[in-house]
């Protein structure tokens, strides 16, 4: 699909931003690293914190997924802490826990000085998953813990 989006990342390119997250969601999650970059490129500071078009998300939650993904720790933390404070302010319970399941991951895996940290945002998760029925999540979590040894 972005190849035939030559457009992607200028003021010419006019798709509708809840499609680029959707994209950007999907590249995130099969590891196409191309198509990452160029979606957050396109989508980085230029949409809102929250859409609810078709699917409610929080977008600077799948920018640090996607920041994560390409290398970029720093810039993933960033986006996964602002996720947190929108995700509260709005109280998006379910986005609210896979962003700190997401920065969790970050930190085990970028900042080992910050266990305790990424083991409290863990737990938040794994609380939350069970509490809301997000079986799939709370598996994802708990593979984390096991890993840990918590």
């Amino acid at each position: 699909m972005l190849d035939r989006r030559r457009f992607i990342g200028t003021a010419d390119d006019y798709a509708l931003y809840w499609v680029d997250v959707a994209l950007l969601e999907g590249a995130t999650l099969i590891g196409h690293k191309k198509a990452t970059e160029a979606l957050f490129d396109q989508l980085a500071g230029k949409t809102p914190h929250v859409i609810s078009y078709f699917s409610p998300t929080c977008v600077d939650r799948h920018l640090g997924a996607t920041a994560a993904l390409l290398g970029r720790p720093e810039e993933a933390r960033n986006h996964y802490q602002e996720a947190i404070e929108v995700c509260t302010k709005v109280r998006f319970r379910p986005e609210l826990a896979l962003t700190r399941l997401g920065l969790a991951v970050l930190l085990l895996e970028h900042y080992p000085d910050e266990k305790e940290e990424a083991l409290e945002h863990l737990d938040f998760a794994i609380n939350e998953f069970r509490e809301m029925n997000m079986q799939p999540s709370l598996e994802r979590a708990m593979r984390h813990k096991e890993i840990l040894g918590a």
